[in-house]
């Protein structure tokens, strides 16, 4: 026969907070599927940060400093500490480039408008121009676009590929360092952040909630897709995170009903 002392040790059950989070991610995907058709779900989470709807405009009602129901708080002390959590779990994903990054709320990625780069240093012109995803590098004498020093067409941005580039490489370190100034400046997206801090410096959220809104559904989409890549290491730290990206995102969703 069990002793109660067994049963009191199971009074703190596990909950598989990854597993969690995902049915939530399903709920949310549906939605927004039905919504936006024909989409990839980049293009999908890139039109819901930037245009107005339902799931971000929650978002920014949950955030209202003046918003003081127990729903607002708790979905701002969760918001809070799935801050903290991440900056402890320091989970990585490579949605972006290719290139593993921190899921963080400091460096939030926003779609840069700028498609195009050009100007002069001293005797050369430099122009790079991002056609939807093709990126176009031209560098040619100034005022003698016949004399090309180096011209690179690509499928898509990637700084790394620039950088190995034969025909790169032999252009000096002045037009080396001009060119990728000027590439850099068509990066698809810019980063920025939704932190500041307070006058005892611990780390709050900004006042713009538009830009916390959008930036809390990157976070969302980056933790979906390192989950889904495999590559989240499954450790308590990273349990935290999901704990509170679960609890986050179903609250958004528990007002869409």
């Amino acid at each position: 026969m069990s002793s109660y002392k067994d049963w009191i040790r199971k009074i703190d059950i596990d909950i598989d907070y990854y597993s969690a989070f995902i049915k939530a991610w399903i709920t949310f995907n549906a939605w927004y599927r039905s919504e936006y058709k024909e989409h990839t779900d980049r293009e999908i989470i890139e039109k819901l940060k930037s245009n107005s709807n339902r799931f971000k405009g929650y978002i920014e009602t949950l955030l209202d400093v003046n918003n003081n129901t127990d729903s607002a708080i708790s979905f701002k002390k969760d918001l809070n500490n799935l801050q903290a959590a991440l900056v402890s779990a320091a989970i990585v994903t490579q949605e972006r480039m290719g290139v593993n990054k921190q899921i963080s709320f400091s460096e939030i990625a926003v779609n840069n408008p700028k498609n195009t780069a050009e100007g002069d240093y001293r005797t050369t012109h430099y122009k790079i121009q991002r056609i939807k995803q093709k990126v176009i590098t031209l560098v040619h004498r100034k005022n003698d676009p016949s004399v090309v020093y180096f011209q690179f067409e690509q499928d898509g941005y990637n700084e790394m590929e620039l950088d190995v580039h034969a025909d790169f490489c032999r252009l000096g370190t002045e037009q080396q360092g001009q060119c990728k100034a000027f590439y850099k400046e068509v990066c698809p997206y810019v980063i920025e952040s939704v932190l500041s801090k307070d006058r005892n410096n611990n780390v709050i959220f900004i006042s713009e909630r538009s830009k916390v809104s959008r930036g809390v559904i990157e976070v969302l989409y980056l933790l979906r897709c390192s989950l889904m890549h495999g590559e989240v290491v499954p450790d308590n730290n990273s349990s935290e995170v999901y704990k509170y990206a679960y609890h986050v995102l179903a609250a958004i969703l528990k007002k869409m009903i």
